[in-house]
């Protein structure tokens, strides 16, 4: 979580999960967060069969949380780990299951558009500037996996955006 977080922060994604900050507790380090309150998580909704009041807004915001996963490779990104506070804004949280090795594309085909602001903040990322933010959260193979996945992710988009137009992509 700590780490997830601070990626967040250097894409500009950190408004979407509750702040975590690192604290030590009976000699032992751990993460401490910040409490959401929440409308419903996104199982909630979906079981209700509630829709958004702003469908645009709240795909914006679904894709932005897909890109995200992809780049953390985040495998639990389940429907309980999405909360929804009354504004209607995305909260993801629980990121016990990311950051794994592999650099493939993961959720490739919900990958369909990208906020304009994401596409450059993400070809920024430098392997410095990750390995700085996350200090020790993350190992030097673990933010390798996070810049090759970052490439592919980056690489994905060019595509479609090459394939389809920047305005069927890009929002």
């Amino acid at each position: 979580n700590l780490a997830a977080y601070a990626l967040a922060e250097l894409v500009g994604l950190d408004h979407m999960m509750p702040v975590h900050v690192e604290r030590r507790w009976d000699g032992k380090k751990g993460s401490l967060s910040w409490w959401v309150e929440t409308l419903m998580d996104e199982g909630e909704r979906l079981k209700r069969k509630i829709q958004p009041p702003n469908a645009t807004a709240w795909n914006h915001q679904m894709y932005r949380m897909r890109v995200f996963s992809a780049l953390t490779r985040d495998t639990d990104r389940n429907t309980g780990n999405v909360l929804i506070t009354p504004d209607w804004k995305v909260m993801m949280i629980d990121f016990t299951r990311a950051f794994r090795l592999q650099t493939a594309l993961l959720y490739g085909k919900d990958l369909a558009q990208i906020d304009r602001a994401l596409l450059p903040r993400l070809e920024a990322l430098s392997k410095e500037s990750v390995k700085a933010a996350v200090k020790d959260q993350l190992t030097g193979p673990e933010v390798d996996a996070v810049m090759a996945r970052r490439d592919v992710i980056v690489a994905h988009f060019k595509k479609l955006i090459a394939d389809l137009g920047e305005q069927a992509v890009l929002y």
